[in-house]
């Protein structure tokens, strides 16, 4: 009974949710920045693919270690500082001189990345009641989507002012300023404060994980994520570097993808919780076939409002996989995480590197092609998970 009667938004879930905006607009930054070191640095599609490999090997690939640590200590602290590094790396991008010295910058910031999602999604976990972790999940998702997709305009902000890349620098003040107030409130974050009690994490501890359906899970994450990279990647530099238009543009184009996931991310995670988190994530591969398949025949505002439907549909399922993760491996929720949100989406770096090779050879429309064919695959996989559609998941 005391479950039922637990608030949606408590103060954990709150300060958790707003660093996950800060932390975010990190991921948000990178893709509007591409096109301007691919000019600085006079390199190629692949070259840049290598770039958001980086970044996604260092902030996501990397995650089940932290993960992995975070079921065993206390590292709540882990939050701000990975927040703290996280911006600072990012505001550091406008002062590298080499694709060396940027490649470098960007694992820093990737590291921040990495370190800030495990120990937060086990906070998230950890304070919510049973029937309502899907929508508190989706608040903390919905953080993320939202500073990537405010992370874009903040970024393209800075660069129209004058100094350009030097203003990167004011990157870092969000990250400053809420790392501080995280920190000064790190009791009130600690897993200890939730509904589950210490005894029984250790319990759940010894339940076996099912590794076939967690892997089949984490396969399905990489298929669908590689999307949303190739998306993000690619919207710039096919619209502003490829078309020649505006980047104020190409970012809006980013901008009204991304908004309309936060969107998304919310109405998945409640719908989840009400007729279960299979039938999300394939009805949600089901409507983003025939979305992606006529990306690339849209033109003009036609292209905003499919990006903007296809972001909404698309991205409504990222909370259920990740709750799906964590109630098939109790007692591990921050590794369950981190495979979710890191490993599984680190991955699909590679996919953006492929995807680069592709441009260089066929040119960058083709890419588009290949990313509307993606979602077949996924939605092959996503008819393995448990549970049923339409049926709620404890019916």
């Amino acid at each position: 009974m005391t479950e039922k009667k637990q608030p949606l938004f408590t103060k954990a879930l709150v300060l958790i949710a707003f660093s996950h905006v800060m932390t975010d607009l990190s991921a948000g930054a990178l893709p509007i920045l591409l096109p301007f070191f691919k000019n600085a640095f006079d390199l190629t599609y692949t070259q840049v693919g290598i770039i958001v490999l980086t970044q996604n090997f260092a902030s996501s690939v990397i995650q089940p270690l932290f993960g992995y640590l975070t079921d065993r200590y206390a590292l709540s602290w882990l939050i701000p500082v990975g927040l703290l590094l996280a911006g600072l790396g990012t505001a550091a991008t406008g002062l590298a001189t080499s694709y060396n010295m940027l490649l470098t910058i960007v694992i820093v910031t990737g590291l921040g990345i990495a370190a800030f999602h495990p120990s937060a999604a086990k906070v998230v976990y950890a304070v919510s009641a049973s029937h309502i972790r899907g929508q508190s999940m989706s608040i903390f998702s919905l953080g993320g989507n939202l500073g990537q997709a405010c992370g874009s305009v903040f970024m393209m902000m800075l660069l129209t002012l004058p100094g350009s890349m030097a203003n990167t620098l004011y990157f870092c003040l969000p990250a400053l300023i809420l790392s501080t107030l995280v920190w000064m409130n790190l009791s009130q974050i600690s897993p200890k404060n939730g509904p589950q009690s210490v005894t029984k994490k250790k319990d759940q501890a010894g339940v076996p994980i099912p590794y076939m359906i967690v892997a089949i899970l984490l396969g399905y994450i990489f298929l669908r994520t590689s999307i949303s990279t190739g998306l993000t990647t690619y919207i710039p530099l096919y619209y502003a570097d490829y078309l020649g238009w505006s980047p104020v543009y190409a970012s809006y184009l980013l901008s009204g993808y991304l908004l309309s996931g936060v969107a998304g991310t919310f109405v998945g995670g409640t719908l989840g919780d009400k007729f279960g988190r299979k039938t999300v994530i394939v009805g949600s591969m089901i409507l983003t076939v025939p979305l992606l398949a006529m990306l690339k025949y849209a033109t003009g505002y036609w292209t905003l409002a499919l990006l903007a439907v296809t972001g909404f549909v698309y991205i409504s399922s990222f909370s259920s996989t990740i709750v799906l993760a964590q109630e098939m491996m109790p007692g591990r929720e921050a590794l369950a995480a981190s495979l979710t949100t890191g490993f599984s989406i680190g991955m699909s770096g590679v996919s953006v590197t492929l995807l680069g090779r592709v441009a260089d050879i066929f040119g960058v429309p083709s890419v588009f092609t290949v990313i509307a064919t993606i979602p077949l695959l996924a939605l092959a996989l996503a008819s393995f998970f448990p549970g049923r559609l339409f049926k709620p998941d404890n019916a």
